[in-house]
This record gives C-alpha cells, structure tokens and sequence, in this order.
C-alpha cells in the first residue's frame, strides 16, 4: 500500500513539474510577428493574401491541447487535496 501511494505522489510530482516547465517554455519561446510595411511600386500594389485556414487550425489544435491539460490539471490537483486531507486526518488522529 505505502508502495502504491510513493509512486502516486512521485508520478504527481513529475506531472506538475512538467506541466509548470512547459508552461515556462511556451512563454520563452514566443514569436513575436515582425510588421510588414506594404511594399509600393509605382504601378502596382502587391498584397500578399494571408493563409488563415493552416493558421486557424494550429490554433484550434493548440486550443484543444490546453483545454485537456486544463482538464486533467484539475482531475489530478482535486485528487491531490482529497489525499492530502485525507493524510491531515489521519495525522490529527495521532496527534490530537
């Protein structure tokens, strides 16, 4: 039983460090879109159109990614407290 509750806390402990290291590693490494002036010819005006349809869809799968991350940072940190306050209580049995 103490073996199962070690891995448990140790993969818990490996899940929340990864999830803070990503979440330090999407900050650093943002892009930020440089300005483009439009470029004028004396003729003609050349607009490039913008691919919007790839664009859309890597956010939209990021979008999702995060979502589910969310999801499951929740799943884990509510079953963190209720073992944690569980443990409190048993702690208090001995103590008090």
């Amino acid at each position: 039983m103490s073996r199962f509750i070690t891995i448990s806390l140790l993969l818990l402990v490996f899940f929340f460090g990864g999830m803070s290291y990503g979440s330090f590693e999407k900050d650093r490494i943002t892009v930020h879109p440089n300005k483009e002036e439009p470029i004028i010819e004396q003729q003609e005006i050349m607009e490039s159109t913008p691919v919007s349809s790839e664009t859309y869809s890597a956010q939209n799968g990021e979008n999702l990614i995060h979502k589910t991350a969310s999801f499951f940072e929740k799943i884990v940190t509510t079953a963190y407290e209720i073992v944690i306050n569980i443990l409190y209580a048993i702690a208090n049995l001995f103590f008090d």
